[in-house]
């Protein structure tokens, strides 16, 4: 559920930063146009001062959002090499078992060989 969250926010974000940056560009294009006034430029230049801020927020709010999905992701594979941890371990013991249990095997039929040569 929260990813789904994170996933609309994160697109809310995207096309606000996409709208802005028209913005922008089309308030270059005219500021610099030909034939505009001085009180109409220094406006666009104010106008483009202000965009540029709301745009540094939402990239700012966008590292912040994958800062921690990178966070929640990590979190879930620290559990994961936990458990993996955890199995790897049960493995060995089973396998020092299993070589306890051939060695005394292999013991076994040693004596048996050996009996019967003696016999």
């Amino acid at each position: 559920m929260k990813t789904n969250f994170n996933k609309m926010k994160t697109d809310v974000i995207a096309k606000e930063l996409n709208l802005l940056r028209k913005a922008l560009e089309e308030a270059d294009r005219v500021r610099l146009a030909k034939g505009v006034d001085e009180a109409t430029r220094v406006e666009l230049e104010r106008a483009s001062v202000v965009l540029r801020v709301r745009e540094r927020e939402l990239v700012n709010e966008i590292g912040v959002e994958i800062a921690a999905q990178i966070k929640e992701s990590s979190e879930s594979l620290e559990k994961l090499a936990r458990t993996i941890r955890q199995r790897n371990a049960r493995l060995s013991k089973t396998a020092k078992g299993t070589d306890s249990v051939t060695k005394a095997l292999e013991r076994v039929v040693e004596a048996v060989v050996l009996l019967k040569r003696l016999a």
